[in-house]
């Protein structure tokens, strides 16, 4: 290729991200992105994560699969943490979400890395779930400034009190620019900081504990698996395995930090990585993987089924974990 058409590509490029940019950003008043969702004693949410749908299979033995998990559960609210779709159309979109809104739990959606690669806009995607119907809670505000397109919150709601926040945020796709997974953006980190200062300003000015779900991990899942391994008191693992390296992006936006500095979120639940499943509770935070939902892309037998958290009445997490195989349902 010559300069010139360097140059005309580079020329092309630029122009597209000029027009993006000029697309006005507008911030929204925080409690905008509050859902609510009524607390009883021992909420249990459980997680379903990377159930990668396509539009050619028949996904039937798949929803018998992930009808063994559900029920086993008997959740409150179901979480699915991304990567529920890889080249899928509208219709096995739809077909997916009428399978989990059947059950009559209420549920939610945060978008994986995979989840854009579709027949389909996530413009589509994202009106669709905004107006899906009552048992489906998902916000979605397109022209706001912050970044991403799962931002929102479903709050716990105790009477008039906040119990728990359950903060759903998009960890984003593949970022090209520098060969990675991309990452939780810095106007993301300030919405959280919104998000927990305006629960504590609605508490009386006491923090509201609250749970995380998105789907890439973050950078610091490497250094806590290996604090663990060396005994570290502020890492300890205390279930699951690691079967492959963690894939966590490379630009570390330091949420982890301000995570810490906020003290609100005792719990970050994520997806992405098939054949991981651990948990380990890093400097007062558990830091876990979800377990595979299907056996599409890539899988280990013994590591597919779900995962539920337990909020107890005290604040204190639970985790349980659901394990099944296919051999159940063929």
């Amino acid at each position: 290729m010559n300069k010139k058409s360097l140059l005309l590509i580079f020329l092309v490029f630029s122009l597209i991200f000029a027009l993006v940019g000029c697309v006005e950003k507008k911030e929204y008043n925080i409690d905008d992105y509050f859902l609510e969702l009524t607390y009883k004693d021992d909420f249990k949410i459980l997680q379903l994560t990377d159930i990668h749908f396509n539009n050619k299979d028949d996904h039937q033995i798949h929803y018998k699969f992930m009808d063994l998990t559900i029920k086993d559960a008997n959740a409150d609210l179901i979480v699915v943490t991304g990567d529920l779709f890889t080249f899928a159309d509208k219709k096995t979109a739809i077909e997916l979400f009428e399978f989990i809104d059947s059950y009559g739990i209420p549920w939610t959606v945060c978008f994986g890395n995979h989840d854009e690669q579709a027949y389909f806009s996530i413009d589509w995607l994202t009106d669709l779930l905004n107006h899906y119907g009552n048992n489906c809670l998902f916000k979605d505000i397109k022209d706001d400034n912050v970044h991403g397109r799962s931002n929102f919150v479903i709050n716990l709601m105790d009477g008039n009190n906040i119990h728990t926040q359950i903060i759903v945020m998009d960890s984003n796709k593949l970022n090209f620019s520098y060969f990675g997974y991309d990452y939780i953006k810095e106007s993301q980190i300030l919405w959280y900081e919104r998000v927990v200062n305006r629960a504590k300003e609605l508490n009386g000015g006491n923090i509201v504990e609250s749970i995380l779900y998105f789907h890439i991990p973050l950078p610091e899942i490497d250094d806590a698996w290996a604090k663990a391994e060396e005994g570290s008191a502020d890492a300890i693992l205390e279930s699951g395995e690691k079967r492959e390296n963690a894939c966590p992006p490379l630009n570390n936006t330091n949420f982890f930090n301000k995570i810490l500095e906020l003290g609100s979120t005792k719990a970050i639940n994520t997806g992405h990585d098939h054949v991981n499943n651990f948990r380990i509770k890093y400097k007062g935070i558990y830091l876990t993987y979800g377990i595979k939902a299907t056996s599409y892309i890539y899988y280990d037998d013994d590591m597919l089924g779900g995962l539920s958290l337990t909020v107890k009445r005290d604040h204190s997490l639970e985790y349980t974990d659901y394990f099944h195989t296919y051999s159940e349902v063929e």
